[in-house]
This record gives C-alpha cells, structure tokens and sequence, in this order.
C-alpha cells in the first residue's frame, strides 16, 4: 500500500459537510419537537387550570344561590312564627282587658251576661 492510502485509514474519520449538517438539522428538530410538546403541555395544564376555575366559579354560585335560597325559606318560617307570636300577644291581651272590664262592671254591681252556645 501507498503512504497516502495508510494515512487515509489511520487518520481518524472525518465525517462529510453533508452528514454533519444532516445531524445538526435533525438535532434542531428534535429539540423543536421538544419545544412544541413542552407548550401543548403547558397549554393543556393552562386549559385545566381555566376549566377547574369556572367549574369552582359554578359550583361557589350555586352553593350561593342555594343558600340564599334557604335563607329567604328562614326569613319566611320567622317572619310566620312572630306572626303568631303576636297574635298570641294580641289574644291575651284583649282577654287580659275583658277580665278587668268585666271586674270593673262587677265593682260597679253590673254584670256582664255570657250565653253559652
């Protein structure tokens, strides 16, 4: 063999213009790959974020109205109850005055006569 051949096989591999700008190219799609699929996750998290927000926001507006709901159902049950209450009140008192009238008209030797149904 020649001296230029053995140099050719002894010196070590340089790999043509062509195969290096190949692997850089590929090298540069791959991390672009990367890149866009590190954003759709990014975007997907962002998606699920938004989605869980509004779903939170839907749930707090229907817990508000429900207990809103509830609290006008309250206000009605009390506002019934001091009804009563009062009537109750207004009973006995007008009872309370028809014992002292009658007392009255007893003081003065009148009777009030009551007929039994």
């Amino acid at each position: 063999m020649s001296k230029e051949t053995n140099l050719r096989y002894e010196q070590p591999h340089k790999p043509s213009k062509l195969f290096l700008e190949y692997t850089k190219n590929l090298q540069s799609n791959d991390s672009i790959r990367i890149q866009n699929i590190d954003h759709k996750k990014e975007d997907l998290k962002h998606v699920q974020e938004k989605w869980l927000e509004a779903s939170d926001l839907k749930i707090k507006a229907k817990q508000h109205v429900a207990e809103k709901k509830g609290l006008e159902e309250e206000m009605k049950l009390v506002a019934k109850a001091n009804m009563l209450v009062r009537k109750r009140a207004l009973a006995l008192r007008i009872e309370a005055e028809q014992l002292m009238y009658e007392q009255e008209l007893a003081q003065m030797g009148k009777v009030f006569h009551k007929q039994r149904l």
